[in-house]
């Protein structure tokens, strides 16, 4: 045997399947070449300042770690955008971007605190918009960028082009920066210097940074979603002529912390223009305490610098509200210091208009039309402690949730139309993806992006003439159908709301895809897109329940697909919808392109819908007809719909994440003959609703082709109760439908579990009704096979292979109440976390490979954006959508110093075979291998074996 010198042992856990292993890469300056991405498969590095030059993009995927080594002076690390560079870094709420010290374990909430910074440098983006100084001549002015030497070319900054774009930053968090350049010199978290408007800086986070959170010199950046917290300097600086925007920005400070503002024109000589004078609504300022002693304001204005704040609440700082220095008197008396509307309370220097403020701002408090109050704003909890007690929204009866706003500016498309003051309504938007939740500071939960209250624009059919696009600004109200029409787009903006009229009949309201008509509709699970009725308060989780149905349409989708009948004869066969006159042109559907792409339904929740249009006739939720495999649909909630929640009639749909919750008629329902897929499929019952799946091959003679043969895995279906003496099944098949359902579970129903009525036995004969690895609980029939199933259906539960198990499937928690315990989860010790699975089918790229029977694992993706979530119905804990790396995996490693040994052990005694990128000399089997200094080693892992851990040995 090998002398081993040291041993590093790395276990890899398999969750749902085998994951890359992640490497460590160091990145020095030389490290950029032209275009470049960072993954979230590896950590980043920074040894010293990396810049992205002119004409380069750097890429960074959501979820990726990138750490700063740790170095004052010329040794600190920073991330620089030279001007004319790119940086396109968009996180999510879920995979936030994360920039730290090296020493960080980002892992261990309780590694690194509030107090930890000046750890390594920050992010600085350059830009070339104008700015105002230090130059004495010349168009346009630049400057060079403070924390980098002023020899250094690609630390200049500014420009003539005010609507420069430098990339996009969103869910971005920056933490423990700040380290020492020189004296009285530091880096800040996020650097803005000359950045432009094009540029997308929104959801923000500076944690811990020694200096300043976010600096602002010169230029016209928006940042939109900011928070910083607990920084040693000031916490928004800025100069050198900033003349952007700002909205929803959120700052906490400790005894340490500076100014929550300081605000400076002109760092030169008070006179060069443009000077300094932003815009910025709904700002949430807490200072370090009234009692803290640090004698820190909210604002310090000085140097000839504007300000102009609206909306906000500015709290608990020990020295005064505001300090207007004399050389910034003048614009006061010009109006470019302007605050309207705020609320001001608890300072060290008293709460009235005479102590709050110096002689040049005592004119924000005397003159009473500008409804500056000082009054409590009754912020829910403020804590500096790791107590995740701080949670800076406002209470209920706030008078940041009543109080009269000052208006936004027309036409500016930047700003949100919200109703309160303050960065926070009721939604907490820096929960979940920043530092201050991670690191149990914040009260984690309630995670919500604020939507527009912007105008209400009433939408007949006529309204759509060729692409239009709905904004998250404007609430949408459905007048009759509406159809978008052959060769036209919708676009409709994450957050946006759409209410239908109450009517029915002639008088019902619906969305309608025509054929050939697109429809991208792409919210997001922090702003999902809602089709609910006029008279739903969305913003009031108490307005409209689970029983309130029926009151307007639904959406409805039309496509080119293939189905089989009514027609008679003829190729293609086409249809008319239900739900719209038959003398209808545009409720056609049904075609030859089982690929038609009828664009992307994502993150949509659809409620309160199902109006009568006749007698047994009402709208679905959402009705897909001859919808093709080519459209995108994921995410999609119908809630509380009078008639069926989802219904397929022909085409081959894909559906995955869908959830149908308290319909008056069945869940799922399907028929014309589709054959397409679903996955992570739920539905909850009352004693109202029908069958969860309602299935029909052919509604015309049961004999038309293609019949109907969908292919479904993770369903959970809960019905309305065992003892809720509605009588409805899991399933009912029939006129010659075929049914595909793998890994899931179908518990509380008051009938049978499933029917396969003799028009469809012939199927189940053919194997085209094929039930495997299904665990089956709780129905008012008996729990038995005898019982739980018709004669036509024995087979599923007597051919033992099959795995189709009678157990408690241990769901965390059933309930239909208003009481958010509905928990739709296995418990730990479930058998759907161990059970066996169906093999997903080979080379499939739609279906996901995860390791547990139902539509949940441990992750809730029910949570935040559904009616069931705001509701109070669904636990509304933090969800994580399951995902998995595709198979086969390679794993690299590269040998620094010495030779390595690998060895693995794989829990199956599969072989794996291991290759090096050099000259190695064969295959190595059984697990071993040698490598030189400097040679690199792919493990390829084939999709069958299972990998449980390998050592890397060095010899």
């Amino acid at each position: 045997m090998k002398q081993l010198l040291n041993t590093l042992a790395i276990m890899i856990f398999l969750l749902p399947t085998i994951t890359s292993w992640s490497a460590t890469i160091q990145v020095t300056d030389a490290s950029i070449q032209g275009n470049t991405t960072w993954t979230a498969d590896n950590e980043y590095v920074l040894n010293g300042l990396v810049f992205v030059e002119n004409g380069e993009t750097l890429t960074i995927e959501p979820g990726t770690v990138i750490k700063g080594k740790l170095g004052q002076g010329a040794d600190a690390s920073a991330l620089v955008i030279a001007r004319g560079g790119k940086i396109m870094a968009e996180g999510t709420a879920e995979a936030p971007i994360i920039f730290t010290a090296e020493e960080d374990d980002v892992n261990d909430p309780e590694d690194f605190g509030s107090t930890d910074r000046g750890m390594w440098g920050g992010l600085i983006v350059l830009g070339n918009a104008t700015l105002n100084s230090p130059a004495d001549s010349g168009s346009p002015i630049t400057d060079n960028i403070e924390g980098i030497d002023i020899n250094e070319p690609r630390g200049g900054f500014g420009g003539n082009d005010d609507a420069d774009n430098s990339g996009v930053l969103r869910y971005i968090s920056i933490r423990h920066g700040g380290t020492l350049i020189g004296a009285d010199n530091e880096i800040n978290g996020l650097t803005l210097g000359a950045v432009g408007s094009g540029t997308t800086i929104e959801f923000i986070e500076v944690f811990a940074n020694l200096d300043d959170g976010i600096e602002f010199f010169g230029g016209t950046a928006e940042v939109k979603f900011a928070s910083v917290s607990y920084c040693g300097d000031d916490s928004f600086d800025y100069d050198q002529g900033w003349r952007g925007k700002g909205q929803f920005w959120f700052t906490i400070q400790d005894g340490d912390g500076g100014d929550a503002g300081e605000h400076d024109g002109d760092i030169d000589d008070d006179t060069k223009t443009p000077l300094s004078k932003p815009t910025i609504y709904n700002a949430t300022l807490i200072g370090a305490g009234k009692d803290s002693g640090n004698s820190k304001r909210v604002f310090n204005i000085r140097d000839n610098a504007g300000a102009m704040y609206y909306n906000s609440i500015f709290t608990d700082f020990n020295g005064r509200a505001i300090d207007i220095q004399d050389d910034s008197a003048g614009r006061a008396q010009a109006g470019d210091i302007d605050f309207r509307n705020n609320i001001w309370w608890s300072f060290g220097a008293g709460d009235t208009g005479e102590s709050i403020a110096n002689a040049n701002a005592q004119y924000l408090f005397s003159e009473t039309d500008r409804l500056n109050q000082i009054i409590d704003p009754q912020i829910t909890a403020i804590s500096r402690d790791y107590d995740a007690m701080l949670d800076p929204r406002p209470m209920a009866g706030s008078p940041a949730l009543s109080n009269a706003l000052f208006a936004l500016p027309a036409g500016d498309d930047f700003f949100m139309n919200v109703d309160f003051q303050g960065a926070f309504g009721s939604g907490n938007w820096a929960a979940k993806w920043t530092a201050l939740a991670s690191g149990g500071y914040i009260k984690d939960e309630g995670f919500g992006v604020p939507h527009s209250g912007g105008a209400t624009i009433q939408v007949t059919d006529e309204s759509i003439q060729g692409n239009t696009t709905w904004t998250a600004d404007n609430e949408y109200v459905l007048n009759g159908l509406v159809f978008v029409e052959n060769g036209e787009t919708l676009t409709i903006e994450p957050g946006t709301v759409i209410k239908g009229k109450l009517g029915q009949g002639a008088d019902a309201s619906a969305l309608v895809i025509a054929r050939g008509g697109k429809i991208m509709a792409e919210g997001t699970a922090e702003a999902p897109i809602i089709f609910t009725a006029e008279e739903d308060d969305v913003n009031d989780p108490e307005d409209f329940g689970s029983t309130d149905r029926g009151m307007w349409g639904g959406l409805i989708v039309l496509g080119n697909a293939t189905l089989n009948s009514p027609a008679d004869s003829g190729s293609p066969i086409t249809d008319n919808i239900e739900g719209i006159d038959i003398n209808e042109p545009r409720g056609g559907f049904g075609g030859n392109d089982d690929a038609d792409n009828s664009g992307v339904l994502r993150y949509i929740s659809i409620r309160h819908g199902g109006t009568l249009i006749g007698a047994d006739n009402e709208i679905n939720g959402l009705t897909l007809g001859a919808v093709g495999s080519g459209t995108t649909i994921e995410f999609i909630e119908v809630f509380a719909n009078l008639d069926d929640g989802i219904e397929f009639f022909g085409g081959t749909a894909e559906v995955k994440f869908a959830s149908v919750s308290y319909c008056g008629d069945d869940s799922f329902d399907y028929d014309q003959g589709w054959r397409g897929k679903g996955q992570f499929w739920f539905t909850i019952q009352d004693g109202d609703g029908g069958d969860a799946g309602e299935h029909d091959g052919d509604i015309d003679d049961d004999t038309k082709t293609p019949l109907s043969k969908p292919t479904i895995y993770n369903a959970t279906l809960i019905g309305a109760g065992k003892d809720s003496g509605n009588s409805k099944r899991v399933f009912n098949i029939r006129d010659n439908a075929g049914a595909m359902y793998y890994n899931s579970i179908f518990t509380d129903f008051n009938g049978r579990a499933i029917d396969i009525q003799d028009d469809s036995a012939g199927r189940a004969q053919a194997g085209d009704i094929d039930f495997r690895n299904n665990i089956w609980w709780s129905f008012g029939a008996g729990d038995t096979g005898e019982s739980i199933a018709n004669a036509n259906a024995q087979y599923l539960f007597s051919e033992t292979d099959r795995l189709n198990q009678i157990i408690d499937p241990q769901i965390t928690a059933i309930s239909r109440d208003y009481d958010a315990m509905l928990d739709p989860r296995p418990m730990a010790g479930s058998p759907a976390l161990s059970n066996a699975l169906f093999a997903l089918p080979a080379g499939d790229d739609f279906f996901m490979n995860v390791d547990f029977q139902g539509a949940f694992g441990t992750w809730n993706w029910l949570s935040g954006w559904t009616a069931m979530a705001s509701g109070g119905y669904i636990s509304n804990e933090e969800g994580t959508i399951p995902t998995v790396d595709p198979l086969p995996v390679a794993i690299s490693i590269r040998a620094e110093v010495g030779s390595l040994m690998l060895e693995f052990v794989s829990e199956s005694n599969v072989t794996y075979q291991l290759q090096s990128s050099t000259d190695f000399s064969s295959w190595v089997e059984e697990g071993e291998a040698l490598i030189g200094s400097g040679e690199s080693i792919s493990i390829i892992l084939p999709a069958q074996g299972s990998l449980n851990f390998f050592r890397i040995l060095a010899q």
